[in-house]
């Protein structure tokens, strides 16, 4: 029986002929030998490491944050990926984690693309699903944002469109872009992430916000504020507040929309 708690040895040695760099190529081989035996004091000698680093990196590779270990070895800049997200860095982490679930060369190719310099922003492969309700329409019968069942309240309630609702988001698409093409009418402004006409707060699940340029890190780290219009989401499942945009903690920061400058021209 092998000494691995979390990671199956064989799954190691898959990932093996996938990774690029010493680093990682050491570090796979060490959590093999472990497996089958060997002591760490021994594998420090043979890869001529540090103990502590093979006692390191065999807990961080047996464990759930396998692949943004192997990702990390490989040169994977989190702090970078996290930044051009705008996300915070374990967030980062568990996006590159939730790999595990992947065929390994699929896994492995999102890595390498990482690893070799493509700063870009986190994306999914898959649809997701974003619920919706609007701030008035919450705020009328007495909930708050932060109210733990919020979204429970609003499926049991007697509400609709545009104050209530679902959509699918496909890969590639902002949920602005998406709620359009499900026939929604959401405020917006500029539509490049530089003013918060569309702001929205992320209630449950995480939404990637590549290009945006106008909202403080308190807005996005404690208020859980994003943008729609350059919003993606990078969970299955995305539960939003709209209508923030009109609130004044984000009075400073909106633009004319285009319906109001059609009404000012008429």
């Amino acid at each position: 029986m092998g000494r691995l708690d979390e990671v199956d040895a064989d799954r190691i040695r898959a990932w093996l002929p996938e990774v690029r760099s010493a680093e990682a190529t050491a570090a796979l081989m060490i959590a093999v030998a472990y497996d089958r035996g060997i002591g760490t004091a021994e594998l420090a000698s043979w890869y001529d490491r540090p103990e502590e680093w093979v006692e390191e990196t065999v807990d961080a590779l047996d464990s759930p944050r396998f692949v943004s270990t192997v990702a990390r070895l490989e040169g994977v800049d989190v702090e970078a990926v996290a930044a051009e997200s705008n996300l915070a860095p374990d967030t980062v982490r568990d996006w590159f984690d939730d790999l595990a679930d992947r065929p390994v060369a699929d896994a492995a190719d999102v890595v390498r693309r990482y690893a070799e310099g493509a700063v870009e922003p986190v994306r999914t492969g898959t649809a997701s699903t974003v619920y919706h309700l609007d701030r008035d329409a919450a705020e009328e019968r007495g909930w708050s944002v932060t109210d733990d069942d919020l979204f429970a309240k609003a499926a049991e309630a007697d509400l609709g469109l545009p104050e209530y609702g679902r959509f699918l988001v496909e890969p590639g698409e902002s949920i602005l872009e998406a709620a359009e093409r499900g026939g929604r009418s959401w405020p917006y402004a500029c539509r490049g992430g530089a003013c918060s006409n569309c702001a929205v707060v992320v209630v449950e699940g995480d939404v990637a916000m590549p290009g945006q340029s106008i909202l403080s890190d308190e807005q996005i780290r404690e208020s859980n504020a994003r943008l729609s219009c350059v919003g993606v989401p990078i969970t299955d499942e995305v539960k939003i507040v709209t209508g923030i945009g009109d609130t004044e903690a984000f009075a400073d920061l909106r633009l004319p929309s285009p319906s109001d400058t059609a009404e000012t021209s008429d």
